[in-house]
């Protein structure tokens, strides 16, 4: 059934077709000229080599990309390889001639290199037909020009244009000037508005007026501190040359893109025309390398560039799980929406899938783990364990033809009835050291006080009991030599409360790919009995985690953060089970106990995920500071309490920050989402009634009328 929701929601968003994604990619182009390049290279270079070769423009480029490199996430754009026809043959395609087309036609796909090389006019044959909207091959051409600047500006100023829902380009074009060159045409602009602050007569006949331009002398004013800039050689100055590349097969379509562009920036203070009689110069003067087509004259600094070209865009998540233990280009976990550019939610940072999941009652913390569980399936040998409270994941566990246990409670209409013996395995040293520490804890959660000869004692048995065909604890109550180990064990065997869950002759609990064990009554139970049973759920676990990709979920971990033991073992999850290619889930609705719990600075630290819920509350004292102390800023604070509740999300990693939502169609929401006490009953009546075809009647019940063929993807 986890296949069948996949699916509805693989055709959700390739249907919708609505998710665009921002690249960028920075091209540096330098044009030294041939008489200053050979009268200098013999006096800069002793031998004839050195002088052929251009040292100096290879090490311009790669201190540039060391520069950006401190603030961005930048890489040059390279050839990878490919194996073909069964790793016979070698593929091999360049992102830089891949790009180079995707200027020129618009079209992006990848460009495959030739066994032999040849000339490059064979990336792009398009045909160029000139016009006032001209077309490259049988797609319209549209340019957007940006032809006024605002008086100010400031870091982002056009990041709206990363959310427009459609294809575009947008070439910001930077021609640098030296610092000499920049200061002679500040100058030339200078005396241009010097002159225009007293009066033409005045300036002739050398009188003076009351008349004075004072919009003239700010412009002075202005112009010389670009001119002192421009010296101090702080900021460079150039001509900037914005231009949005536009395809479209449709005339109409493609002019209805155009006009809401040029809206959108013209809303943010700038200056825009839909580019006519100059459409095509502006066209190749967009093109990477080409310098000379369409160039606007008036000066900017590159403090001013920094706020409007796009040194950002909307985070959409890593394409592949980011986890290096996964296969290569494995899926992300899942996709959900946000906006028109996409999102692809992983749990992993690197090699770490610990997340924190927070929010008040009722705010979709279930459904998202849920979700979380089905979403996991997808990778090859994954196991999930998941201790929920409620039963809220009772339906996709019995829809995934998993296991769900209810620990502690009647065993009845879909529940497993569920008996341990924990001393069933004792081949390994290990397995006899931690039976031995198991039976000592149950001693000593009786009172008793542990002495060394009670120690030895336990072990004694244990050993014995290694090649011994009865392993119950009834078995070892037998066996054992002290009055005091038998009287505390008593409540834990046959003949006490416990028995009916750890005094099986044989264990009743299979691990498979997918079980929940429900824990809200063995929770009431009190600690001398839900200790044990927890205890050797966690070492079961720990056994089963092989290096397959797995899964622990702990809704409402606030119940096991209030409990020293259980923080310990959360404690001890968070950090081992990274190498062990196992991510740990804690969901909570108690703020106040995480902040108790005392492992909140391994919280923080183990957790590198964290998806807050929608909580109105967020920015009120007390609640404010612990999300201030899991690492969340202004920013992000405000985001959680002005979302919508059971709709929107908000995850933060070291990567990004991104609010979302779910997306859940009929199919993913009538197990994910179906909760409530009375879905529950119908559940659990269904499954006796029908077994394993229970989810398509389920799903005729709640109206998806082809639930037989959604049900056969699996």
């Amino acid at each position: 059934m986890t296949r069948a929701i996949d699916a509805e929601r693989r055709a959700h968003f390739a249907r919708e077709r609505g998710h665009f994604e921002s690249k960028h990619a920075l091209i540096l182009t330098y044009r030294p000229s041939e008489a200053k390049k050979t009268a200098l290279s013999k006096y800069i270079y002793s031998d004839e080599e050195s002088r052929r070769k251009t040292y100096a423009d290879k090490n311009a480029i790669r201190e540039i990309e060391q520069y950006f490199a401190n603030t961005l996430s930048i890489r040059r754009m390279e050839t990878r390889e490919a194996a073909e026809r069964g790793g016979e043959r070698v593929a091999r395609y360049d992102e830089l001639l891949q790009f180079i087309r995707f200027c020129i036609t618009g079209e992006n796909h990848p460009i495959r290199l030739p066994a032999a090389p040849m000339y490059l006019d064979w990336i792009a044959t398009a045909e160029l037909e000139h016009g006032l909207t001209p077309k490259v091959e049988n797609r319209f051409l549209g340019v957007v020009a940006i032809d006024g600047l605002p008086a100010e500006s400031s870091p982002g100023i056009l990041n709206s244009l990363d959310l427009m829902p459609l294809t575009y380009r947008w070439s910001s074009r930077f021609i640098f000037l030296d610092a000499e060159e920049a200061r002679q045409k500040l100058e030339r602009t200078r005396k241009k508005w010097q002159q225009k602050v007293r009066p033409f007569f005045d300036q002739l006949f050398q009188t003076q007026s009351r008349s004075v331009d004072r919009d003239a002398m700010t412009m002075v004013a202005e112009t010389e501190d670009a001119i002192a800039q421009a010296s101090s050689q702080l900021v460079a100055y150039g001509y900037y040359t914005p231009v949005i590349i536009l395809f479209d097969s449709d005339r109409e379509a493609l002019q209805e893109k155009a006009e809401a562009i040029r809206r959108l920036i013209q809303a943010e203070g700038f200056g825009a025309r839909i580019e006519t009689l100059n459409a095509t110069e502006a066209y190749l003067g967009s093109l990477p390398g080409n310098w000379y087509c369409n160039i606007r004259e008036p000066l900017i600094n590159t403090s001013n560039l920094a706020d409007l070209i796009p040194l950002n865009s909307v985070w959409s998540g890593s394409p592949v799980a980011p986890c290096p233990f996964y296969p290569p280009n494995s899926p992300p976990l899942m996709q959900v929406a946000s906006g028109s550019t996409p999102f692809r939610l992983n749990l992993h940072v690197d090699d770490v899938g610990h997340t924190l999941i927070f929010g008040p009652t009722g705010s979709g913390k279930s459904t998202l783990l849920a979700l979380i569980a089905a979403q996991f399936r997808r990778y090859d040998r994954s196991q999930i364990f998941a201790f929920d409270k409620g039963s809220a994941l009772l339906p996709l566990t019995l829809a995934a033809g998993g296991d769900h246990y209810e620990i502690g409670g009647d065993n009845a209409e879909g529940r497993k009835a569920l008996a341990f013996c924990p001393l069933s395995d004792l081949e390994s040293d290990a397995d006899r050291a931690w039976a031995a520490e198991w039976i000592e804890m149950l001693v000593a959660l009786q009172g008793v006080t542990i002495t060394p000869d009670h120690r030895n004692a336990m072990s004694r048995q244990v050993t014995l009991m290694a090649s011994a065909p009865g392993r119950s604890l009834s078995d070892f109550v037998s066996g054992v030599q002290m009055r005091e180990i038998k009287d505390a064990l008593h409540h834990y065997t046959v003949d006490g409360p416990m028995g009916q869950l750890l005094d099986a002759e044989q264990d009743g609990l299979t691990l498979g790919a997918f079980q929940t064990f429900e824990i809200e009554q063995l929770m009431n139970m009190g600690e001398r009995n839900l200790v044990p049973v927890l205890t050797y759920l966690f070492r079961r676990i720990e056994k089963r985690l092989d290096g397959s990709p797995s899964l622990i979920l702990l809704d409402e971990a606030w119940l096991m953060l209030g409990h020293p033991v259980f923080r310990s073992k959360i404690r001890e999850w968070l950090k081992v089970l990274r190498k062990a290619n196992c991510a740990v889930v804690l969901a909570t609705q108690s703020i106040s106990d995480a902040e108790r719990s005392g492992i909140i600075d391994v919280l923080k630290e183990s957790c590198p995920t964290k998806i807050c819920l929608p909580n109105g509350a967020a920015r009120e004292p007390g609640t404010r500071e612990f999300y201030e102390r899991i690492g969340f800023n202004e920013r992000q604070i405000e985001i959680v309490s002005n979302a919508t509740p059971k709709r929107e999300y908000c995850v933060v990693t070291p990567e990004g920050r991104r609010l979302f939502d779910m997306v859940l169609g009929p199919v993913a929401l009538s197990f994910v989402g179906a909760s409530g006490k009375e879905d529950l009953k119908r559940i659990r009546t269904l499954h006796s009634e029908y077994d394993r075809d229970w989810p398509v009647h389920w799903l005729q019940m709640r109206g998806v009328h082809d639930a037989a063929s959604l049900f056969n993807v699996e």
